[in-house]
């Protein structure tokens, strides 16, 4: 490719030197210099001095060098580019020498503090499940097809994430999954890569720091930007504090606490994997798991509402989702796991409260634990009321409320005022207190989540 091609659309500050020069390669090692190449000087990722890793990739054949606005030219026979920002050059001609690869894939990017890794195999299993040849690239590693997992110091690095995308369209692949780290997206690693669309396993990176929580949530949200169509999916996990921040776009919202696209009921944790419903607006199904843990169950609804959008058949789905299998080793004996059964019920009147509560005692060997997001519309004395029915049947209570918000911190205090026989314990979103109650009820316990019957519409813009 020549120099002038692919130099299109990148941040250049100066060139000294010829464009019409043909570019065989690109690298930031002067080890790696072949005849003809494009070296980019990058402190961050050369051991070398500045001069001498220069001097040492023209020596190996090097007939451009790109370095930083602040550098000297070195007077040698290559031509000089320089730059105003390394990691963007470096993105931009990345893109350029391998034919802007995303845009003829159909790509999705997965990003979150949790579940990226999983949610992406999970997505490649229902893949392989229904004969579709997909690409998937992780931090350290990629897969195509059915080939060997290939392992790599970065993946994502623009110089080799893109040579990867290129080498999958050249094999006939046309699907691939993209983890997205928040450390890839600051580092402007992902700048010229394009996505069909996004999956935030997470928004909420419990720093326990409201200022350190919004820099992460707006540095993820650039995300979007990176979105080819304006109706482009979104898929979100709804249980998340920070899911209303992204209301009012295309968002495919799931969930267990709230009632997104898609939700889970009638969850059955055992120590090897879970059953549970699975509702959608295309209908019903039941749902086996063969790895453990609650985590594992968002997962799926993740993996689920991506395929539903992308209009795979739901057998297809549950079959790869039964298919997956983890690559770590879960134990018998293990004591992180263990058998706890999960219901999400609409909030009712007192009596049938009661009702529901003995009907589900009675069947469990365990504790019983409350899980209970403070918010609709239903007034303080009602909340009062729901406390004492609590406090009466249940071993644990976990709140859920908005700490900025004075009214839902009051109500929680009048809930947490009227049970004086129930450990208490405070979560600002359901994602994180569902994972909390699991792990407070134990074994053969059970959990109980009573959702508000109007508190989906604080997600009303965002749940699709």
């Amino acid at each position: 490719m020549l120099l002038k091609e692919l130099l299109a659309s990148t941040p250049v500050y100066e060139l000294v030197g010829f464009r019409k020069i043909d570019i065989t390669g690109i690298t930031v090692d002067p080890e790696e210099v072949k005849k003809g190449y494009l070296f980019i000087y990058d402190p961050e990722m050369t051991q070398l001095p500045y001069e001498k890793a220069v001097r040492r990739a023209v020596e190996k054949g090097a007939i451009a060098i790109c370095i930083g606005q602040d550098q000297e030219i070195i007077p040698l026979n290559a031509t000089f580019i320089k730059t105003y920002h390394i990691n963007r050059f470096i993105s931009a001609v990345a893109r350029n020498f391998y034919h802007n690869p995303s845009q003829i894939l159909e790509l999705v990017g997965i990003t979150g503090s949790h579940g990226k890794s999983t949610v992406g195999w999970m997505i490649k299993s229902v893949l392989d499940a229904s004969k579709q040849d997909g690409v998937i690239i992780g931090n350290t590693y990629c897969q195509m097809g059915g080939e060997p997992c290939r392992l790599f110091k970065n993946a994502i690095f623009p110089l080799t994430l893109n040579p990867l995308l290129h080498e999958a369209i050249e094999k006939g692949i046309r699907i691939g999954v993209v983890e997205c780290s928040y450390t890839a997206i600051v580092k402007d690693l992902l700048r010229h890569i394009w996505f069909d669309s996004i999956i935030y396993t997470d928004l909420y990176t419990y720093f326990q720091n409201h200022r350190a929580d919004s820099h992460y949530l707006e540095i993820r949200k650039t995300l979007i930007d990176h979105l080819k169509g304006v109706n482009s999916p979104i898929i979100l996990n709804v249980d998340d504090y920070y899911a209303n921040q992204l209301k009012g776009r295309t968002v495919v919202g799931y969930g267990i606490c709230h009632k997104g696209y898609v939700y889970a009921q009638n969850i059955h944790l055992t120590p090897h994997g879970s059953r549970f419903a699975v509702k959608t607006p295309e209908g019903s199904w039941d749902m086996v798991l063969n790895v453990p843990g609650i985590h594992n169950v968002y997962n799926a609804l993740a993996t689920i509402a991506w395929c539903l959008k992308k209009g795979i058949d739901m057998e297809l789905v549950r079959r790869g989702l039964e298919n997956f299998e983890s690559g770590v080793p879960v134990e018998t004996e293990n004591d992180d796991y263990k058998n706890v059964d999960i219901y999400v019920r609409d909030i009712a009147d007192v009596n049938e409260l009661n009702a529901l509560y003995s009907e589900l005692k009675a069947e469990t060997k365990g504790k019983m634990v409350t899980l209970l997001p403070v918010g609709g519309r239903i007034d303080v004395s009602k909340y009062r009321e729901i406390g004492q029915v609590v406090n009466r049947h249940s071993h644990h209570c976990i709140l859920v409320t908005d700490y900025v918000s004075h009214s839902s911190m009051d109500t929680a205090l009048n809930i947490a005022q009227q049970m004086g026989n129930t450990a208490i314990s405070h979560e600002m979103d359901c994602y994180k207190a569902a994972q909390r109650a699991v792990e407070a009820a134990g074994e053969n316990g059970c959990v109980l989540v009573l959702s508000p019957p109007d508190f989906n519409e604080r997600f009303s813009t965002v749940i699709s």
